[in-house]
């Protein structure tokens, strides 16, 4: 038993030597040893931070969700400021049709409407970041919508020679349906087309032209129709 107490205090003894030892190790130029921790700390930092870029450019707004009954008044803002982080070969990769800002209008009511924007409102592909919207709002008007079907009038520009004088002047279709405010489209019986030039036209012509419309209306079908001009010779 003697003998037992005696090993047990010897390896007691040992342990507390090895202890001691290694605490003068750790301790020993603890000055150098906290800058070098410092230290890499620090050139961890830049490593990281060197693979990543920040830069700002302009983004695409588009508005989604809107109620098929409404209709958008006016021209809204089409694009918004943004600055990212992104890694290095994400943005090296980057094309501008990959970041776009959906504004979702499903929470605008008729009339005047001011939306807040947050980062979470930008898509965007892995590897990029965004930290900042600016504007962070968008100012849309909304306006309850009607859909008609208005007469297309064909409209003239010019003269044709003297020795020649204009014929039928066909439209195709004579009737496109367009949807709008209602208070506009309810006004309305006729659409203009953009002007068919015929000075100096000496036969008859089709031309594919688009539409005079108002602000705010739109063609739910086609959005083009064709003009036929006919020349008559006089004799």
């Amino acid at each position: 038993m003697a003998a037992w107490h005696a090993s047990a205090r010897a390896a007691g003894r040992a342990a507390h030597v090895a202890r001691a030892v290694m605490l003068a190790v750790l301790t020993r130029n603890w000055q150098l040893k906290l800058l070098a921790v410092v230290l890499a700390v620090v050139v961890w930092f830049f490593v990281v931070n060197a693979n990543r870029s920040r830069f700002g450019f302009a983004a695409p707004v588009e508005y989604v969700g809107l109620e098929p009954g409404m209709v958008l008044l006016g021209q809204p803002r089409e694009t918004v400021d943004l600055q990212v982080e992104a890694a290095r070969w994400a943005a090296a990769r980057l094309t501008p049709g990959e970041v776009r800002v959906r504004v979702d209008l499903s929470r605008a009511r008729e009339g005047d409407n001011t939306l807040q924007l947050s980062v979470d409102d930008v898509q965007t592909p892995v590897g990029v970041n965004v930290l900042r919207v600016a504007p962070n709002w968008v100012h849309v008007s909304v306006a309850a919508a009607a859909t008609r079907a208005l007469r297309v009038v064909p409209r003239l520009r010019g003269s044709p020679p003297p020795d020649v004088r204009l014929g039928r002047i066909v439209v195709e279709p004579e009737t496109i349906q367009v949807k709008g405010p209602r208070t506009t489209i309810e006004e309305r019986a006729t659409v203009e087309t953009v002007p068919v030039d015929v000075t100096d036209l000496r036969q008859s012509v089709t031309r594919t032209v688009g539409l005079l419309l108002p602000d705010s209306v739109y063609p739910t079908t086609q959005r083009t129709v064709q003009v036929t001009v006919e020349i008559r010779r006089d004799r």
